[in-house]
Parts: C-alpha cells; sequence; structure tokens
C-alpha cells in the first residue's frame, strides 16, 4: 500500500479513501475506471521518427507555423505499458500522450497489483463504476454519417434572425470584408449533437466536406449525433448558415464533433473525455476549440472543487486546456452559469490562463446574473471577455430557430469569431490571436471580473489587417486592387497586353446590375471603376472581351 499513502499527498491523485473501503469490501470485485500515471515514455523509438508518423499533417504544420517544437508530451503512450495492463486483466479505454496515462476499467484489486509495478506511478479512481450508460456500436472510422436526410428551410428574411448577436461582435463587417472562417478548423466538446445530421442549417458541413471528425469519448464511436441538444445549439453559434435567414460567425470553418459529457452522473472522468477529444484534436490539426462545460461539484463529494483550485494548474480539465494552448490551439470556454448560485465564480478550465473564458451579457451589453465571473483563486481577471448570452438565437434538434441562455452559447459565438480573426491574420499564433480578441474588447482599457475585456468587435480589428490580405487580387488575365476598397476607384489591369476591347458589369450581392462600362483597346491594358456610390458589401466585377470572361469578388467597406 506504499504508492496508495504517498499518492494521497497529491490531492485528488488517488482517492485514497474510496480504494480503503473499496479494499475493505469481502467478496465485491466492483469494476471502476481508474486513471493511471505512467513513470516514463519509449523515447527513443519517436526521437528517431518523423513527427508524421504519430501527428497528422496539419498538426505538424500549425506547430511549424507558430515555432512550436515536437517534444516528448507528443509522443504515443509506452504500448509495452498497455500490454502489460491488458495482462493483469484490466480493460484499456484510451491513453493520454499528453500526461502519459491511460484510463482503465479494473476492478480494485487489479489496480492494487498493478501499482505495486515500476512503471504505474499512482492511480486515480475517475469513476466509480463501469461503462453501463453508455451505449453505442463502434464503427471502424471517426467520420461522419452522411448528408442530413430531412431538412426544414425558412423563407429569406429582410435581415438575419441572428443579426443582433452578430452586430455585437462585429460579425457583419467581417463576412463583408470576406472572412467567414474558410480554412480554420474548429473542434466543438459537449454533450450531444442530436439532429446535426438532418438539419439544413448544417447542410453545407457536409455537401462542402467541412465536416472533418466526428467522436463521441462517452460511447466509444463515431456516432455524435444523439443524447442532448446542447452540442447542436452550440454548434449553431459557430457554423449555422441558411443565406439571408441566419448565417453564423464562422460558417466557413472546417469542423469536428466530440462528445465529452456523461449523461445522468457527474464525475472526473468528464474532465479526461475532454483530455482525450483534445488530444485527438490536436493530432487532427485542428486551431480552436470549443467548449460550453465546466467542473465544480461532483456526486462524489471527494472529487469536488474548492475556490482554492480556480488556480489554473489543479483540475484536470484545466491543465489539460494549458496542454493545447502549449500545442498552438486556441481553447474558448464559457465562464459558467453560476453567477446567482453559491459557487459564484468561473468554473474550470475558465480559470486557465491563456484561454478565453467567455461571459454572458444581455442586448443592453450588461453582465448577466448568472454569468460566472473573477477572479481566480491566484487573483487573475476571468472572465477574458463576453458575448451575448440572454435570448441567444440557436438552431435545436428539429431545425427551429428558437432562444436558449447561458455563457454555453456566449462561448462558441466568441468560437466563430475568432475563427473569422484567425483568418484574418493568419500568421499569428494563438496566443497573439487571444490577445487581438482582448485588445478588441469594449472595456480593454478598464477590464474587469464581471465583463473581462469586454465584447470585443471586429471593426476595431479591421485596420490591423496586414496589407498583404489586400494585395491586387488575381482574375485569371487581370489584378484588381485594393481590394478591399473603402473609396475611390477601383483599379484593373491586365497581366498581359490584351488588344481587345472590353465591357464591364458590376453587380451588387443580390444581382442586381449597378454599372455597364464599355473599354475601348488601350495602350496601357488598365482602367478604373468609380465605387463613391457604392454602398458597403460584396459586389462582383465582371470583365468581357471576345475572347475571355473574368469575374472577380470586390468588397467595399
Amino acid at each position: 500500500m506504499e504508492k496508495l499513502i504517498k499518492s494521497a499527498t497529491l490531492r485528488y491523485s488517488l482517492l485514497v479513501l474510496s480504494c480503503l473501503w473499496l479494499f475493505s469490501t469481502a467478496g465485491f470485485a466492483q469494476v471502476q475506471q481508474y486513471f493511471l500515471y505512467f513513470s516514463d515514455k519509449d523515447t527513443a523509438q519517436f526521437l528517431v521518427s518523423p513527427p508524421e508518423e504519430y501527428l497528422s499533417e496539419r498538426a505538424v504544420e500549425r506547430r511549424q507555423k507558430q515555432s512550436i517544437a515536437v517534444d516528448i508530451s507528443d509522443f504515443p503512450v509506452n504500448p509495452n505499458y498497455i500490454q502489460e495492463i491488458e495482462t493483469q486483466g484490466a480493460e484499456v479505454i484510451y491513453t493520454s500522450k499528453w500526461f502519459n496515462a491511460a484510463l482503465v476499467e479494473s476492478s480494485d484489486d487489479i489496480v492494487e497489483q498493478l501499482l505495486s509495478s515500476d512503471y504505474v506511478l499512482y492511480a486515480e479512481m475517475v469513476k466509480p463504476e463501469g461503462r453501463k450508460n453508455q451505449q453505442g456500436s463502434k464503427s471502424s472510422d471517426g467520420t461522419s454519417y452522411g448528408k442530413p436526410k430531412e431538412t426544414k428551410r425558412y423563407q429569406r428574411t429582410e435581415q438575419l434572425l441572428n443579426q443582433e448577436q452578430n452586430q455585437m461582435l462585429g460579425i457583419s463587417e467581417m463576412h463583408l470584408r470576406g472572412y467567414n472562417g474558410e480554412g480554420v478548423f474548429v473542434a466543438v466538446f459537449d454533450g450531444g449533437f442530436r439532429g446535426v445530421d438532418e438539419s439544413s442549417f448544417f447542410e453545407h458541413l457536409y455537401s462542402n466536406d467541412q465536416l472533418k471528425l466526428t467522436y463521441d469519448f462517452v460511447g466509444n464511436s463515431p456516432d455524435v449525433y444523439r443524447y442532448g441538444q446542447h452540442g447542436t445549439e452550440a454548434l449553431s453559434c459557430i457554423a449555422a448558415y441558411q443565406p439571408g435567414i441566419l448565417e453564423a460567425g464562422s460558417y466557413a470553418a472546417d469542423v469536428m464533433l466530440c462528445i465529452t459529457e456523461e449523461s445522468g452522473s457527474e464525475y472526473r472522468i468528464e474532465e479526461y473525455n475532454w483530455l482525450f477529444a483534445a488530444e485527438k484534436a490536436d493530432s487532427a490539426g485542428v486551431d480552436i476549440i470549443s467548449t460550453s462545460l465546466g467542473y465544480t461539484t461532483f456526486d462524489d463529494a471527494e472529487m469536488s472543487y474548492t475556490y482554492n483550485d480556480l488556480d489554473g494548474r489543479t483540475a484536470a480539465i484545466t491543465r489539460a486546456a494549458r496542454m493545447a494552448t502549449a500545442k498552438g490551439m486556441l481553447c474558448v470556454v464559457s465562464a459558467g452559469n453560476e453567477g446567482a448560485g453559491r459557487w459564484r465564480y468561473v468554473s474550470p478550465p475558465a480559470d486557465a490562463p491563456d484561454i478565453l473564458a467567455v461571459g454572458a451579457v444581455s442586448t443592453g451589453g450588461f453582465r448577466v446574473s448568472f454569468s460566472s465571473f473573477g477572479p481566480t483563486a491566484d487573483g487573475r481577471i476571468k472572465p477574458d471577455v463576453s458575448a451575448l448570452g440572454l435570448q441567444t438565437v440557436v438552431v435545436d434538434a428539429k431545425s427551429n430557430i428558437t432562444r436558449s441562455n447561458g455563457t454555453s452559447f456566449s462561448a462558441p459565438l466568441i468560437s466563430g469569431f475568432a475563427a473569422g480573426v484567425w483568418q484574418a491574420f493568419p500568421d499569428a499564433t494563438n496566443v497573439e490571436i487571444m490577445d487581438k480578441i482582448r485588445q478588441a474588447g469594449s472595456q480593454a482599457l478598464t477590464p474587469d471580473n464581471e465583463l473581462g475585456y469586454g465584447i470585443p468587435n471586429f471593426e476595431v480589428l479591421a485596420n490591423q489587417i496586414p496589407l498583404s490580405t489586400a494585395e491586387p487580387a488575381a482574375i485569371s488575365q487581370y489584378k484588381v486592387f485594393p481590394n478591399p476598397i473603402e473609396s475611390g476607384n477601383l483599379f484593373v489591369e491586365s497581366a498581359d497586353f490584351v488588344n481587345e476591347s472590353l465591357d464591364v458589369y458590376v453587380y451588387n450581392s443580390t444581382g442586381q446590375l449597378l454599372v455597364t462600362q464599355h473599354i475601348p483597346v488601350s495602350i496601357d491594358d488598365s482602367f478604373t471603376v468609380d465605387t463613391s456610390s457604392w454602398q458597403r458589401g460584396v459586389y462582383i466585377l465582371h470583365v468581357l472581351s471576345a475572347t475571355a470572361s473574368d469575374t472577380v469578388k470586390v468588397i467595399k467597406f
């Protein structure tokens, strides 16, 4: 029992009281879930191996882009240890390379035998029962299950139904400038995504191959279209799209959906489910993790946290979020809905430094009473920023457009916003993106523990967008600049000499013809288009000659 006693000095590293109770109960071999920490890794095998052998190409590119070195925490768990554990009779469910550990399902006597080995440092009981509540069959891969089967469609409205929450963050301006999350990879961790595969609001994720990966870490299955609709509503704040009806912040982003929250009980296992999902997201090359979950108290009181644990280094999910940041991902998490309750403060992982904890405000920009606040136990400001969390427009499991309350929805609004920001600043690191979002807040100069740095807005960031994103845009044999354009003339130049006259047409976003212009053969192959009468928006420039036809999108802001 030496390891059991020694590990008791580490808070919650091992729930000694629970184990002692189990060991004293004669005649029972109750199966429970344990998290076993290992002493070392087989580093020799991977030090000489290219990282592509254990990380995806996209994950490697993200590290290289941010100058993040591959280190021992990226190496897989020693396979010999896994084999030995299974030989002893325990079932290995998942492994964690970041924590160098494994989640096992086992009786207490087998765990006691494993603790006597040299390679197991200590064990933490994370769930006092097996997976009897976990339903779902396994599949051979981690892909989604196809396109929506039946969809509900709405009539185009005069303005977007989610216009108010978009305008609060400047997402309308973000879209006008052409930033909609394209090329950014967002993972959503939640408790269920029922109806996503049958909703017209998410149909584009399938038809455009934006849904890259799904996995249920509770049921150990790629099927995430079950359990509840909380994840569906959160996802709708990031990626729902029906043109002219509802357009979320980053509807063009790539998406990964993970179930980490267990229904019917509350134990530490859910924090580790989050860890496993974060590692999978890292390996897949995810850029942003959006989480509308938080953990403070559990069904087993010995597992529960106190305010003093909000120090950014105690809770397992907080430590996992910090590892995700260290790997180059941006974690956006809900601050919590305990502002008017007994807990009051933010809930892990919102206490982690270098993540974005998001509070909830009303349409007037005031903190909603339920929104958890700071500071953390070590005195840091939380939340980091805030967004609409009262009567937020969401899409439910039946494709109904409805409204919901909670930081569960203000957080994904910021996730969608962050994906657009990262698209606008593609060379920035995750930490730089966090800083830009904080500094774009409505109270960036006077942050507090109710709204953090306030409500960020894209228009504050607009003038900071690098010139490289506004360089002349090639349209086959032409280049057009400046684009986006604020005022004055739009310049159009031919890349090669064109001995032909041209006809130029400009259409607005609704297809209305605004400009007709004839350009005779020009010695310098260039011409201008006056944009002074154009309103802010997106336009289509069409250049037609006898031998060619070219179009380009032009943004006026």
